[in-house]
């Protein structure tokens, strides 16, 4: 068993992701501090200017998540609640200082819990904990309190106008280049095929399809259309490929050559369709002439297997060049419809209504977030709790410490601990030499505040230590600006970081939430979406008239996101201690197996999507049922055998069903037979994994159990 602290894993001040730096995003929320700032030393009241420069810059945070609107709704969320947060911080350390122990294991719990609704929201309800922290150390009457509240309110204003300004820049700039990122990213898959390398695509999703879910509100409603209608040929040449990829495991050396060839022109010509959407107009335009020509010479074999496949994907692969060849050249439109088109969509529907059946769900010790949530109330109350009782000097960064570093997870709560105390150590000293040096003048301090604040926001995503480091010592230059001392400052800053980081990782380990613990659930769901995905693809196949295009990629969405999110739960299971029996082991074989019936399903989908017949002969229409139901079946059974952590019941022989529908003549000689080959297969596996790892169910199975299972 590993041990339960990784040292080694701890003496490392990496990963760093260079790549995720962002000087252009750090540059407009560096702004949005700066000027609360320098406009109250301008003006003479930089107390106030800093209290807004308090508000802008945990808001500043909050607008990193989400594209246009969704961004700007998680800075106002941030704002609002941080605004409320500063006014009960302030009067609560001013007029009755214990309350603040009940407030404390509230927020805590509150932001625990948001961990459920996703990054964008849980970052912006953080926030609002940071706020009322920060007001902590600087205590008001409920007059002056109310002050502070407001101008933490405009600084949050200010990066929300940041952000609404920033849409005028170039409208369609950031969906055009997200849509060119996920043409890369099919171009790089096709070259790997190409190369021999095998495997499904990537389970994430293509970075356009947040970015035109919540475009530009700027963006003109044709253009927006076209760059939707390339995203969806991108989903259909994704299945294609994934189609093509499955028959090189199979072919033989003369076809697979073939086919690698073909994988290499589509992978130019993805290249082409990504170059058309970046760079200057005339490179467009001239991608747009090379990919239209090269793909008026690819052609098929007629006697390729993967026939088929390979039409479909040509046939996508022109749309999108014709899609393209419009983008450049639209039509002119009246002044009238410009206006008309910029009108946003609307928001989706039921989202506020979503947000509250999570929260509702997770009140709970059953689940991992509503485990953690108890967890961070506790712990935050116990430190202020201690805090109080011991009098320590700027004792709320011990609380303020415990919001950063504890999470759900063992590995980030553990690497943050580490390196959020190296950091404080490195930012405190920073930080009050900057003071030191600036002989606590005003303006040098503000130049160095905006400096250090443009630093942390650029390196967030890439590197959590020198991320600390900037942020404290911003920190400390703010506090200097409202008098506080800065070597005192810095010191208690690190000792109670230390503390309060320690307290964090002794939280986790006295009530740890492991990967080990509920992974199998991510399993379980993933297998089941997966029922559901390749069983509506086979009855879209036995019957078309009711075929639903949408609901298809709907569940196509589904079964990729449980793949990713169990593809996550395999890597946190390898950073943590074994919890058989779900070990990383059997986690790493699941995923195998899995990722094998996701390619079959993808080739599915090409196949229906390659379909064109109006009807199905009845026999073939009655195998087909009989097929996808028996499939089904097994998979949510596979699926329940693994959120209970037993050995599966017997289940349908599924090789009896897959001989009677090649036998269908309407089926049998066509692409259905490997592929349904491949899903009966990818099933067998996948049940015999289960039977040979899982413990068998304490109450042993009856044939009439197994004759309900098979039913």
């Amino acid at each position: 068993m590993k041990r339960l602290l990784d040292w080694k894993r701890l003496t490392r001040l990496g990963p760093f992701h260079w790549e995720d730096v962002a000087p252009y995003r750090a540059a407009r929320v560096a702004l949005g501090v700066a000027l609360p700032l320098t406009t109250g030393l301008l003006t003479g009241h930089l107390a106030y200017g800093a209290y807004a420069a308090l508000g802008a810059m945990p808001a500043g945070f909050a607008s990193f998540q989400g594209e246009t609107r969704t961004r700007l709704a998680a800075v106002a969320l941030a704002s609002i609640g941080m605004a409320v947060s500063t006014f009960v911080g302030a009067t609560a350390a001013f007029g009755a200082p214990w309350l603040l122990v009940p407030i404390v294991a509230l927020w805590g719990y509150v932001t625990g819990l948001s961990e459920c609704l996703g990054q964008r929201f849980s970052v912006a309800i953080l926030q609002w904990s940071i706020a009322l922290l920060i007001a902590v150390g600087l205590p008001a009457t409920p007059a002056q309190a109310g002050l502070c509240a407001v101008l933490v309110l405009a600084g949050g204003a200010l990066q929300a106008g940041l952000v609404a300004a920033a849409w005028t820049l170039r409208p369609g700039a950031r969906e055009r280049a997200m849509l060119a990122a996920s043409y890369q990213s099919l171009a790089a898959y096709a070259a790997k095929v190409a190369q021999g390398a095998l495997g499904p695509p990537p389970p994430t999703a293509f970075p356009a399809g947040s970015a035109l879910e919540d475009p530009n509100p700027l963006l003109p409603a044709a253009l927006r259309f076209c760059l939707v209608d390339l995203l969806e040929q991108a989903e259909r040449i994704r299945a294609s490929l994934a189609a093509l990829e499955a028959h090189a495991a199979d072919d033989s050396p003369a076809n697979k050559q073939s086919l690698r060839s073909l994988m290499h022109d589509a992978a130019a010509v993805l290249d082409l369709a990504a170059s058309a959407l970046s760079g200057t107009t005339a490179r467009r335009i001239a991608a747009v002439r090379d990919l239209n020509a090269r793909t008026a010479t690819l052609a098929i074999a007629s006697d390729a297997p993967w026939r088929w496949a390979g039409e479909a994907l040509l046939g996508q692969l022109r749309a999108a060049g014709r899609i393209l060849a419009y983008l450049e050249t639209p039509p002119t439109r009246t002044l009238a419809d410009r206006v008309h088109a910029t009108a946003p969509p609307p928001l989706a529907a039921g989202t506020f209504a979503v947000g509250l059946g999570l929260l509702r769900a997770n009140v709970t010790t059953r689940t991992e977030t509503g485990r953690h949530a108890i967890r961070l109330a506790a712990v935050v109350a116990l430190a202020e709790f201690l805090a109080l009782a011991a009098g320590l000097y700027e004792s709320r960064w011990v609380a303020l410490t415990i919001f950063f570093v504890l999470k759900p997870d063992y590995i980030s709560t553990l690497v943050r601990g580490v390196h959020r105390a190296l950091g404080t150590i490195a930012g405190g000293a920073l930080g009050a030499a900057a003071v030191l040096v600036a002989h606590h003048a005003a303006g040098p301090l503000v130049a160095s505040a905006a400096v250090l604040i443009a630093f942390a926001y650029a390196l967030f995503d890439a590197n959590y230590l020198l991320f600390s480091v900037f942020l404290t010592a911003f920190i400390v230059i703010m506090l200097a600006l409202f008098g506080v001392a800065a070597v005192p400052t810095a010191e208690a800053r690190i000792l109670n970081t230390a503390l309060g980081a320690a307290m964090a990782l002794g939280a986790y380990l006295a009530w740890p939430t492991w990967e080990g613990m509920a992974a199998q659930e991510k399993f379980a769901r993933l297998v089941e979406t997966h029922a559901f995905y390749v069983s509506a693809l086979l009855h879209a196949l036995a019957h078309p008239q009711s075929r639903n295009a949408s609901a298809l990629r709907t569940l196509q969405a589904a079964a990729r996101r449980a793949r990713s999110d169990a593809e996550a739960a395999a890597a946190r299971l390898a950073e943590e201690p074994a919890h058989p029996p779900l070990t990383p082991e059997l986690a790493l074989v699941l995923i195998a197996a899995l990722a094998r019936e996701a390619r079959a399903a993808l080739a599915l989908h090409a196949l229906v999507l390659a379909e064109s017949a109006d009807t199905v002969d009845r026999s073939a229409q009655a195998a087909l049922d009989t097929f996808g139901e028996a499939l089904g079946t097994t998979m949510r059974s596979l699926a329940q055998a693994l959120r209970d952590l037993h050995a599966p019941p017997p289940v349908v022989a599924l090789r009896p069903l897959y001989v009677a529908l090649c036998n269908v003549p309407a089926l049998g000689g066509g692409p259905l037979a490997a592929i349904a080959d491949h899903l009966v297969n990818t099933t067998n596996t996948l049940d015999s994994i289960l039977r040979e790892r899982l413990p068998a169910p304490a109450q042993p199975w009856t044939p009439g159990d197994a004759g309900r299972a098979s039913g």
